[in-house]
C-alpha cells in the first residue's frame, strides 16, 4: 500500500508517520470482511489541498483534464475515499485531525479502508464511475441511478462506521 503526503506542512508530519505505521495492519484488519481490497493509495493532505487531490484522481480515472460541476468542500470530513486510476484513493484530511486524539486518526484510516474494500464489490466501481462522470458533466446520471447510488453510499457508510471499532486492535 502506498502512503504519501501531499504538500504537507511540518506540523502534519506526525499524522503522516502514524498513517504509515498503521496502514498495512489496518488493511489486514478490514480484510477480515473476507473480501479483497482494491489496490489502494493513501494520501495525507491539509484540508485546503483535499479538493485538489480528489480532482487530480478523478481526472486520472476519467482520462481528461475536465473540471467538476462544483468543488465539494472538505470541511468537516476526516477522510474521503474515491476512485483512483489503479484502484482506490483514500484521502486523510490532516487539517481536520491535527487537534483530535490519535484514536480518531486510527478510526478514520479503518473507516476509509473499509470503503476501499467496498469498492471491490461487484458493480460498485462501475456505479461510482457513473457518478463521477455525472459530477464532471460527461454523462448524465438518471434519477433512478442517482437514487440507487445514494442508497448504496448510505449502506456503505453504516458498515464502515460499525467497523471503526477495529481501530482498538491497532498497535
Amino acid at each position: 500500500m502506498d502512503v504519501s503526503g501531499y504538500q504537507l506542512h511540518r506540523k502534519y508530519v506526525p499524522l503522516l508517520a502514524r498513517v504509515e505505521e498503521i496502514a498495512d495492519q489496518a488493511a489486514r484488519l478490514v480484510q477480515r470482511m473476507r473480501e479483497r481490497m482494491t489496490p489502494t493509495r493513501i494520501v495525507v493532505a491539509a484540508q485546503k489541498h483535499c479538493p485538489e487531490v480528489m480532482m487530480q484522481a478523478a481526472q486520472r480515472v476519467l482520462g481528461a483534464q475536465v473540471r467538476p460541476r462544483y468543488v465539494e468542500s472538505t470541511v468537516g470530513y476526516l477522510g474521503i475515499t474515491g476512485l483512483d486510476a489503479d484502484g482506490t484513493l483514500v484521502l486523510i484530511n490532516a487539517g481536520a485531525l491535527i487537534r483530535e486524539p490519535q484514536q480518531w486518526l486510527d478510526e478514520t484510516v479503518i473507516h476509509e479502508l473499509v470503503h476501499a474494500v467496498q469498492f471491490g464489490r461487484p458493480g460498485t466501481r462501475k456505479l461510482s464511475l457513473k457518478g463521477l462522470r455525472n459530477n464532471y458533466d460527461i454523462e448524465k446520471l438518471s434519477m433512478s441511478r442517482a437514487w440507487k447510488a445514494n442508497r448504496r453510499v448510505g449502506k456503505d457508510e453504516g458498515e464502515a462506521q460499525a467497523l471503526e471499532a477495529l481501530a482498538r486492535d491497532l498497535r
